[in-house]
């Protein structure tokens, strides 16, 4: 019986902050990978079928740095900073057993972990293992223990030590942009103007002067998808700012991953699902909120937003989602 300990298998999304190390590789389909393949990862097969993939390795199985090898998959490869979600895999390549895996298992004693969604191109050792990938491609990842799951990363029950090869199936389910790719926009007097770096994190400069007393809603990139209907779930990223302070109370972009978000209001404040709906995918819209659109009632508020503040949000829609289920 394969056991997945659930101390392990929360590690793998406390490892984003683990940075991976490893030589540039040669192109892909035109597209340059942050990590080479190596006689590790190319010597594990992956074949896709109904729920988990099946893997084969020779025992045990060594790998001298991070490697990366990619198969299959088609359409556009992803960019860097573009957004990847996948299924996966952990094994121990000295023992061959299965560490975790977002893949219900019959036999599994705990049910299966989240699947992935990663920054293509980041700084992780899993962030760079899916540049360059394509929806429907197995990405194969040989790295260390240590490396995925953190120095104090071990399992007596399962034989794990740090310094053991760890061997990582992806198999990507979707990609998508990693910001508002659409036509820029001008801005608006009494709004603040928006400045964007290279990975599209936006800067905001404001104008000044008071918020607008009403909720004041400024497309500063118009995308080209469809328009996002209430009750839609989307990808987003965002930054929310408090107007009289100008300090950043939340942000998806210094989480470094995108969100994704039911346009309602069950979910959201009103004068979020106000700026977002009827706006078409791939547009970047910047709102002002007034309090009664957004924490009005004392008991919910953030605590770091004052009585009567207002709220700027930056908001990158990025993909529409498939809606969760239950």
């Amino acid at each position: 019986m394969r056991t997945r300990p659930l101390s392990i298998a929360a590690l793998l999304v406390a490892a984003a902050g683990l940075t991976a190390c490893g030589a540039p590789a040669s192109s892909l389909d035109g597209c340059e990978p942050a990590l080479e393949p190596g006689s590790a990862s190319n010597q594990v097969q992956v074949e896709r079928g109904e729920g988990a993939p099946t893997v084969e390795f020779d025992l045990p199985l060594v790998s001298a740095g991070n490697q990366v090898s990619h198969s299959g998959g088609e359409g556009a490869r992803v960019e860097a900073g573009g957004v990847v979600d996948a299924q996966y895999v952990v094994y121990s390549g000295k023992t061959g057993t299965e560490i975790t895996s977002s893949y219900q298992s019959a036999d599994a004693m705990a049910p299966a972990a989240e699947p992935l969604r990663l920054s293509a191109g980041g700084d992780t050792t899993l962030s760079q293992a899916v540049s360059c990938a394509a929806p429907g491609s197995s990405v194969v990842l040989t790295t260390t223990i240590e490396e995925l799951f953190g120095a104090g990363a071990t399992s007596a029950e399962m034989d794990i030590a740090p310094a053991d090869t760890a061997v990582v199936v992806l198999e990507v389910t979707a990609v998508h942009p990693g910001r508002a790719e659409g036509n820029a926009r001008p801005g608006q007097q009494g709004m603040p103007a928006i400045t964007l770096a290279t990975d599209g994190t936006p800067g905001v400069t404001f104008p000044g002067g008071p918020a607008p007393a009403e909720l004041t809603v400024m497309q500063s990139i118009q995308g080209t998808g469809d328009e996002v209907a209430e009750g839609d779930s989307v990808l987003v990223h965002y930054t929310g700012i408090i107007w009289e302070t100008e300090e950043v109370f939340d942000s998806s972009w210094e989480r470094g991953t995108p969100t994704a978000m039911t346009i309602d209001d069950a979910n959201l404040i009103p004068g979020f699902v106000d700026a977002v709906v009827g706006q078409p995918i791939g547009s970047q819209v910047v709102v002002s909120i007034p309090e009664e659109l957004g924490y009005s009632d004392p008991a919910t508020r953030p605590a770091s937003i004052g009585e009567g503040e207002h709220l700027l949000f930056v908001i990158d829609i990025l993909a529409p989602l498939e809606p969760t289920a239950g």
